[in-house]
């Protein structure tokens, strides 16, 4: 169990949206923590792929070329707008 304080404008704005969805604030909280601690979690992971001793790294023109694709500039059939 967790208990959290909140200054009165995100209270606020917390209840307003409990309110307008029939949803509870625990609801919104859970999913708030639950999606940040998704991207903190990945950015640990981008940052200790960083820091490998040999990382690897493609140049945007090998991604194009190791998913198949035609660079945009290359292709004759797309124009530029």
């Amino acid at each position: 169990m967790l208990a959290i304080r909140l200054d009165e404008k995100t209270e606020s704005r917390l209840e307003r949206l409990a309110k307008e969805t029939h949803r509870t604030k625990s609801y919104f909280v859970k999913r708030a923590i639950t999606s940040f601690l998704d991207e903190m979690e990945d950015k640990l992971i981008a940052v200790a792929r960083l820091e490998q001793e040999n990382p690897s790294f493609l140049t945007n023109n090998a991604l194009w070329r190791e998913l198949g694709w035609e660079k945009p500039a290359d292709n004759p059939k797309r124009q530029s707008k």
